[in-house]
């Protein structure tokens, strides 16, 4: 499951802008990052199934915006379970900037915003009981927070292309 919430966290909170952007924080065309990101998707795809999201579902997730329906809700929720970042309704920080500080250093200023940004994130979800809501909520302030670490667009569309979609059956 660690492997998952590193996955997680290069999804929500590590990932930053490749192909020669500035401010670089993960090489996108590292073969170990690319590895992390072929496994983040196998957890996506998983996710896809169990909650029938859909594509405007995992494009709103990949993409750093807010989930507009239940789906993507419940999707946030699946993937920060999945990655133990978020365990029966409570959020795990210290694994997450734990995993943070693996990949970016103990004191590097992305793990230093993210133990101030994970703490006030935690009032944004203080009284929630929904597993969905909650999930969705925690998630939605990371990424309003710490913007800067969003996917590349061209990796998120990639990733959307990848999941199983035609799987879901109609209600």
């Amino acid at each position: 499951m660690q492997l998952y919430v590193f996955l997680c966290l290069i999804g929500h909170v590590l990932a930053s802008k490749s192909h020669g952007y500035s401010g670089t924080l993960v090489d996108f065309t590292d073969p170990k990052v690319q590895g992390h990101l072929d496994a983040l998707v196998r957890m996506a795809q998983s996710c896809v199934i169990k909650v029938r999201a859909s594509p405007k579902d995992v494009r709103a997730y990949f993409t750093n915006s807010p989930p507009i329906t239940r789906s993507g809700q419940c999707f946030a929720a699946c993937m920060m379970e999945q990655s133990d970042v978020i365990n029966h309704g409570k959020v795990n920080r210290e694994l997450l900037i734990h995993l943070a500080s693996l990949v970016n250093g103990k004191n590097s200023g992305v793990v230093r915003k993210l133990h101030s940004i994970s703490r006030l994130c935690l009032d944004s979800i203080e009284g929630m009981s929904d597993r969905c809501q909650l999930a969705s909520t925690y998630n939605d302030c990371l990424n309003e927070n710490m913007i800067e670490f969003a996917f590349p667009l061209d990796i998120a569309e990639e990733a959307v292309r990848k999941m199983p979609f035609h799987l879901i059956q109609p209600k």
